[in-house]
């Protein structure tokens, strides 16, 4: 998956979009163009009615090249392309987006629910930033949320003995999730993927926002985890990623997917 992040960093979005519909048309797999006011969503449609989403965003901030955010999502999505390729559905299908504009507003996956709404998706699993660490980070959730996908990836990383983390907000962050939930899909969340070191950050970073430190001083906190460290920057390169963390990502989303299929 490394290879497929190198091939996408420091391209623009509209390059990226074209290398993954490359993709695609090289593994003969069928995609559609969702064109709106602003932009272009691509997605790949369920082979069954009830549907499991997979999502992703391809486009990058001004003068960075955009490996971990959010390269090395496309490339975890895109390997669950190839793997359902190999496949044969039994009940629950796979839906993949990989959507526009994520980072001026969320506007590609609002656009995709303003036309087409959710019909049909059980929930969805947006994959933010995922190709450096060795646990997940589940976010928007409280410890009471609750939902059959959230319950199910859970118990799949207890079973990989895989460190698993909700967090209310990750940080500062947001994403393509949020018009999923705001349009009435509840069990709709993205992963992140996260060291150990992130976790000691962020435990500091709740500790200061609770004594209301002031911006600048909660901004510094942030640059001392690895996730932030080159967030937004033109550092954000694949030489700071890890294929054993797109695996880890990739295998566990799949293990959780098969269960729920074949249950």
């Amino acid at each position: 998956m490394l290879e497929i992040i190198k091939e996408l960093e420091g391209k623009s979005h509209a390059q990226r979009r074209e290398n993954i519909c490359q993709l695609l048309e090289a593994w003969e797999v069928p995609f559609q163009v969702h064109t709106y006011r602003t932009g272009i969503n691509l997605f790949v449609k369920a082979s069954t009615p009830n549907c499991l989403g997979i999502s992703s965003h391809y486009d990058v901030v001004p003068n960075c090249p955009g490996a971990n955010d959010n390269a090395s999502a496309i490339a975890v999505t895109l390997e669950l392309v190839r793997r359902l390729q190999q496949y044969n559905v039994r009940q629950l299908g796979l839906q993949f987006f990989f959507f526009d504009e994520e980072e001026c507003g969320l506007k590609g996956s609002q656009a995709y629910v303003s036309e087409f709404g959710y019909q049909g998706m059980k929930g969805l699993y947006n994959f933010e930033m995922v190709g450096r660490g060795d646990q997940l980070a589940l976010w928007p959730l409280k410890t009471e949320s609750e939902g059959s996908l959230l319950s199910a990836l859970e118990k799949q990383c207890r079973l990989l003995s895989l460190p698993s983390h909700r967090f209310d907000d990750l940080l500062t962050l947001t994403s393509d999730h949020m018009p999923f939930r705001r349009a009435g899909l509840k069990d709709a969340f993205s992963i992140t993927c996260i060291s150990s070191q992130d976790l000691e950050v962020a435990g500091h970073y709740y500790n200061a926002l609770a004594t209301e430190v002031n911006p600048p001083a909660l901004h510094q906190i942030l640059t001392k985890a690895p996730l932030f460290e080159h967030y937004h920057q033109p550092s954000d390169r694949s030489d700071y990623l890890q294929e054993s963390a797109l695996q880890l990502v990739a295998n566990t989303v799949w293990s959780t997917y098969l269960a729920f299929d074949q249950q």
